[in-house]
């Protein structure tokens, strides 16, 4: 066996729509087909795969709050326009050069809490300095 793509992050949430609108605002998502299951949620999709599933709970979870160590990240182009949707919507962030590779990450959270990171080329972060 060998592992060549992450298929997506499952992600518990009380209030589906909210965060629904919430991914497709911030990160550009589309929300797509979602099976008929048992349970509420949906299905965002980014590049014709449907990247986050959102499942509907009673209760949320707890969260860690070291997004270094609990997070899913994403690789994508137009950083401008991430930091533009971040900064409007007043969504504290920050950035980290990985060492070496110098990818930039941009890591936030969602409004339940849930860590990312964002990556863009050594590249895009250069032009903007970053």
């Amino acid at each position: 066996m060998e592992i060549k793509l992450l298929e997506h992050v499952n992600i518990q949430t009380t209030q589906v729509e909210m965060m629904e609108n919430w991914y497709i605002e911030v990160l550009g998502l589309e929300k797509g087909y979602r099976p008929p299951f048992e349970v509420g949620g949906a299905w965002l999709y980014g590049a014709g795969y449907p990247m986050v599933h959102l499942v509907e709970v009673a209760e949320s979870a707890v969260r860690s709050n070291n997004p270094q160590m609990e997070h899913f990240a994403m690789r994508a182009v137009g950083l401008s326009n991430l930091l533009g949707r971040l900064h409007a919507r007043g969504i504290d962030y920050y950035t980290v050069r990985v060492p070496e590779m110098r990818i930039l990450q941009v890591f936030f959270s969602d409004p339940e809490g849930n860590n990312m990171h964002i990556d863009f080329s050594p590249e895009e972060a250069d032009a903007m300095d970053i």
